[in-house]
């Protein structure tokens, strides 16, 4: 699509209306999954375990929360299926044509922290598992340098430019890998869940954790009300929701290659309820005999 006599400041090729729209239900379905299961996303669901207090509470709190999420997610989705446009262009709307930069600037901003943080998270694992082996560990212990060891620093650059090399090849390329690594993480993820189910001994409901455990472990969190109350269900159902206002902002993004809305909404359905509750950092690794037992030490 072009524009004659188009301003370069507010017009370009990644501005303009998608025209191309390849995105079906699977790949809006891997947009959650890629943001859902990382390691963030896990220790968020391990911590807001705590605060409900059991099982039950878990997924009272993560199910109503997420059926929020689906709610605002959809708006936010139509609308990028409706204009084609990303979100600094869609902003224009209610920030003006310049003021729509402020926001964007600002999501810009935490977008770069994400970058780092994931990057920095997936470093680390590539760390974890490569220091396995003897090579890599006396290079780990060894060598440093920038107030890191030199296989952390390496680790860090090379998922760095793997990241932007898919980005910067657009958004086609990016459909196509997430397309590819949704699956991939969901059979990792399953087996990550298998392998700590039989660690742990078994399944149950029952976490087994006392209850002057949990008060100690959440006592700094700022929530009033004792682990599984009304008051410590609903900050767990606000911070869920929170946790995805990046990608509100972004679903915009991705939903513009979308053909229509029954499309998005499918895929954000499907994600929205299964992915958000299906964690093996929930508390599906804890209910057991033996997991009671490590709790209780």
């Amino acid at each position: 699509m072009s524009i004659p006599n188009a301003s370069p400041a507010l017009y370009n090729a990644d501005l303009a209306p998608a025209v191309e729209r390849k995105w079906g239900a699977f790949s809006i379905f891997n947009v959650w999954t890629s943001d859902v299961h990382s390691l963030w996303g896990y220790y968020l669901a391990a911590s807001l375990f705590l605060l409900c207090g059991s099982f039950v509470n878990f997924l009272i709190a993560i199910g109503l929360s997420s059926l929020v999420i689906f709610f605002l997610m959809n708006l936010v989705g139509y609308a990028g299926v409706k204009t084609g446009v990303p979100y600094p262009v869609l902003a224009r709307a209610s920030f003006g044509i310049w003021g729509a930069n402020i926001p964007a600037l600002v999501r810009a901003i935490v977008a770069c922290f994400w970058y780092g943080a994931q990057t920095a998270a997936a470093s680390g694992a590539i760390v974890a598992l490569l220091t396995r082996t003897d090579v890599f560990m006396n290079f780990h212990r060894n060598t440093h340098f920038l107030g890191h060891s030199g296989l952390e620093v390496i680790s860090f650059v090379v998922i760095w430019a793997l990241q932007l090399l898919i980005i910067q090849r657009g958004m086609e390329t990016v459909r196509r890998f997430q397309d590819w690594a949704g699956p991939a993480v969901w059979v990792m993820m399953l087996i990550l869940a298998i392998g700590l189910l039989v660690k742990a001994g078994g399944f149950s409901f029952e976490h087994g954790i006392p209850q002057d455990v949990l008060l100690a472990k959440t006592k700094d969190a700022g929530v009033f009300g004792e682990p599984g109350s009304t008051t410590a269900l609903m900050a767990v159902g606000a911070t869920w929701i929170t946790y995805f206002a990046a990608l509100y902002l972004n679903f915009c993004d991705f939903s513009r290659y979308a053909p229509d809305r029954a499309t998005v909404r499918r895929g954000t359905c499907g994600d929205c309820r299964i992915t958000s509750v299906c964690s093996p950092s929930s508390p599906a690794s804890r209910r057991s005999p033996r997991s009671r037992c490590m709790a209780k030490c």
